[in-house]
């Protein structure tokens, strides 16, 4: 899944600007070369062994598809081989979001959600370059699974100068590979992959940020794709460099993010008002409202409870369980700043991806972006507006990441399935997206949730799974939540 971890909002009014610092080396023009495939890299021999009921393989693949004789790298593999072979269609492969989330400890735990294709496909993954088994990221002291916060208070030197630590520790961890861990790059990995399997073309599926990888390898080998669903998707430009004239303006914020969290929470506030027992009573956004009022400082953390539990519509009544038995100001109140700012977390391989694929404004465009999304979105605008600030001066852009165009003719039109409500990767996201792409269909759940790993749908899993069956049938436009 996409990762976003909340920023507080902040106070301004003990904040200085950051001083002016050089544009983002991510804030490049985009980059104007053809895509090259893989560039006649050799076809890597797959030693498939069994591993816990699944097929593991060790893929050896260029670092630099420039140089596609030169150093290599070491990705993991998994398969699960089609329960009929004599009806089996072909190879799906499953991209998991993040980014950075490896794909083989992924499809072990989630692989339930394709039983009813398992017959007719091999499932296939891979821990993209950089993360899980595949040659990871090593950013020293800001290794394990989260990347601490910058410090000091947001929008000042100091907090810029915190930011732009873990880059420097993973480019003197990690070196040359550091500069080679696009998502363009990790779908030249796939397509050796579908190379060394003998297959003609393969099927996708992604969640979250695994959109954007699908979507990528679609782009760049769409003679060998033959089906793709998108669940829970990016806006392909927004994710890469923007529209023109939005380039310096964050990604998230790019990407609506702020608008399409505060519409969930509002959603979850009314139904739990139209109830006949809500804990926070008839009026339930005022009196949200005047609960995150009365949080002060302790607000950035009560926010991120918020997020997580707009993530699932199953952790919606233990939310406002949890908001009704928290104090409120007597007479209401409004949003305080509080005065320690929360600032980003992520994980290095999040970074290590991120960083690269998209373009990242400078620090004083981000400060900007933060007084605007602030004023707009009083809640959680100033964390859309930093979701990114350790990207802020990357020292390693990998200049074979992929920034379009994203409508390459398909075999199929591709299946966006989205979430109405989802706080991370917003309907409106699918919706661009599909405009981008040469031919989709969009599929939407009325639920609150990101992807339908966490709102899930019986309607959609049976749409999405008669269309990877026959790309050519017309999918439902809309399907309840619930299994």
């Amino acid at each position: 899944m996409r990762s976003r971890v909340l920023l507080a909002v902040l106070l301004l009014a003990a904040v200085v600007g950051c001083a002016g610092r050089p544009a983002s080396g991510s804030a490049a023009a985009p980059d104007a070369r053809p895509p090259m495939g893989t560039n006649g890299a050799p076809v890597p021999a797959l030693d498939w062994r069994a591993c816990g009921g699944a097929q593991c393989a060790d893929v050896v693949v260029p670092l630099d598809y420039r140089r596609p004789t030169g150093p290599t790298i070491t990705l993991a593999a998994l398969r699960m081989p089609a329960r009929d072979p004599a009806a089996r269609i072909g190879t799906l492969v499953v991209n998991y979001g993040g980014p950075g989330t490896p794909g083989t400890s992924s499809l072990r735990r989630l692989a339930g959600r394709f039983d009813a294709l398992r017959s007719r496909f091999d499932l296939v993954t891979i821990d993209p370059r950089g993360t899980g088994a595949s040659s990871p990221v090593d950013c020293g002291p800001f290794g394990g699974d989260r990347v601490p916060a910058p410090v000091g208070p947001a929008r000042t030197p100091e907090f810029w100068a915190s930011a732009a630590e873990p880059g420097r520790a993973c480019l003197a961890g990690t070196g040359e590979r550091l500069g080679h861990l696009s998502t363009a790059n990790a779908a030249r990995d796939v397509d050796l992959v579908r190379q060394a399997l003998g297959e003609e073309t393969v099927s996708l599926y992604g969640y979250s940020y695994g959109t954007y990888s699908a979507a990528t390898y679609a782009n760049l080998f769409p003679a060998h794709t033959r089906a793709m669903v998108l669940d829970g998707s990016l806006d392909l430009v927004a994710n890469a460099a923007g529209a023109p004239g939005t380039e310096r303006v964050p990604v998230d914020v790019r990407a609506a993010v702020s608008e399409a969290w505060e519409e969930a929470f509002g959603v979850a506030l009314d139904r739990c008002a139209a109830g006949p027992a809500c804990p926070l009573g008839p009026d339930a956004r005022a009196r949200a409202t005047d609960v995150v009022a009365a949080a002060g400082p302790s607000s950035a953390d009560l926010v991120a409870r918020i997020d997580r539990a707009l993530q699932t519509e199953g952790r919606l009544p233990g939310l406002m369980r949890s908001l009704a038995a928290l104090p409120a100001p007597p007479s209401g109140g409004r949003i305080p700043l509080p005065a320690t700012p929360w600032a980003p977390e992520h994980s290095p391989s999040y970074l290590a991806i991120q960083c690269t694929d998209s373009v990242t404004p400078s620090a004083a465009d981000m400060d900007a972006a933060v007084v605007s999304e602030q004023a707009a979105h009083p809640i959680i605008g100033a964390s859309t507006a930093l979701n990114h600030a350790m990207c802020v001066d990357w020292p390693a852009i990998d200049p074979d990441r992929y920034l379009g165009p994203w409508n390459a003719p398909l075999a199929a039109p591709a299946l966006m399935v989205n979430s109405r409500w989802d706080p991370t990767t917003p309907l409106g996201d699918a919706r661009a997206t599909a405009s981008q792409l040469s031919a989709a269909h969009v599929l939407v759940v009325d639920a609150i949730g990101h992807t339908t790993l966490d709102a899930p749908s019986r309607c959609a899993a049976e749409a999405y799974t008669a269309y990877l069956l026959d790309p050519q049938v017309t999918p439902p436009e809309q399907c309840p939540a619930g299994l």
